[in-house]
């Protein structure tokens, strides 16, 4: 079996694969000149053993060869406790986990304004769903910190992220990658520290042995 480097979802990043089967078809347009080709790639990796089918296509017109991934390839896990959250969270709260899921999908498909417009939108739910709707978002969040969700540091970090969603919404602002996992991460933070860190405490105090009175 033929050998090639492939995304792996499972293992994460490149890996060495074989190519469990291969078909590759050509065509041309001779009406505007140009001329390509598709490669169908059966991917079997050899570390986990997924299985992946890639699709690389060549066109003469493009300087650029696009390769793509079915399942779509994932640079970046959602995280381990995200399961978790589907069961701390009440019926009305349910939109952070389907919004999150959004979010995820618009990132794995490069639509990296559309993931910091959805960062923008679930942290101001999460906020109005906390302190209640206060009318504008320097309110609901000076309520928020007052409540003790976030730390003043962190409330600095919130209006960063408001402010690239409201810039990528409002004044054309075109967010790097980089700028999207940063806003991903801050939102992950927040939903994790608002939404699991007590429970965890909760389950952390009951296993801790109480304190022995000295006599």
């Amino acid at each position: 079996m033929d050998k090639t480097k492939a995304h792996c979802n499972t293992c994460g990043g490149d890996r060495n694969h074989g190519i469990a089967h291969c078909e590759k078809a050509s065509w041309s347009d001779d009406e505007y000149g140009v001329h390509g080709d598709d490669t169908y790639e059966m991917l079997k990796c050899l570390g986990c053993e997924t299985i992946t089918l890639r699709h690389t296509s060549w066109v003469s017109a493009e300087d650029d060869v696009r390769i793509s991934y079915f399942p779509q390839s994932i640079f970046r896990p959602k995280p381990k406790w995200l399961d978790a959250l589907w069961l701390e969270l009440s019926p009305t709260d349910l939109f952070v986990y389907e919004l999150l899921g959004e979010i995820y999908v618009a990132l794995h498909n490069d639509l990296k304004s559309l993931a910091a417009m959805g960062v923008r939108s679930l942290i101001e739910k999460v906020m109005i769903s906390k302190t209640g709707d206060k009318g504008t978002f320097a309110k609901n969040l000076a309520e928020f910190e007052n409540l003790g969700f976030v730390s003043t540091k962190q409330k600095e970090r919130i209006e960063a992220i408001l402010d690239a969603g409201h810039a990528t919404i409002h004044r054309d602002f075109k967010p790097a990658l980089s700028d999207v996992i940063t806003l991903v991460d801050m939102a992950e933070h927040i939903v994790e520290t608002v939404y699991l860190h007590e429970s965890k405490i909760t389950a952390l105090k009951k296993r801790v042995p109480p304190r022995q009175l000295k006599t």
